[in-house]
């Protein structure tokens, strides 16, 4: 089995109908013909979609979370300590 790893970022996912076809359009660069897909694998698609959804929300939070520790122990932001100036 070949993996193939693509980062489309905030590209448009869009369908597309091409000749009696049916496309999942991902980014600009992939392509995915769903014309034969059955109802259940692209309900299972619809799963996967939802938990990398929670998925990522749970790494923002957690960004978020690593940030407001930081700024509350004097750091502008995590790993990079606020640069003091000195007083008049």
């Amino acid at each position: 089995m070949t993996t193939i790893t693509l980062s489309w970022g905030d590209h448009p996912i869009d369908l597309e109908d091409v000749d009696g076809r049916t496309f999942l359009r991902i980014g600009q660069n992939l392509r995915v013909d769903v014309t034969d897909a059955s109802l259940d694998q692209l309900d299972r698609l619809a799963d996967v979609a939802a938990d990398l959804a929670d998925k990522q929300r749970d790494r923002y939070w957690a960004a978020d979370v690593a940030d407001q520790v930081a700024a509350e122990d004097g750091h502008r932001f995590a790993g990079v300590p606020a640069q003091r100036q000195a007083a008049a």
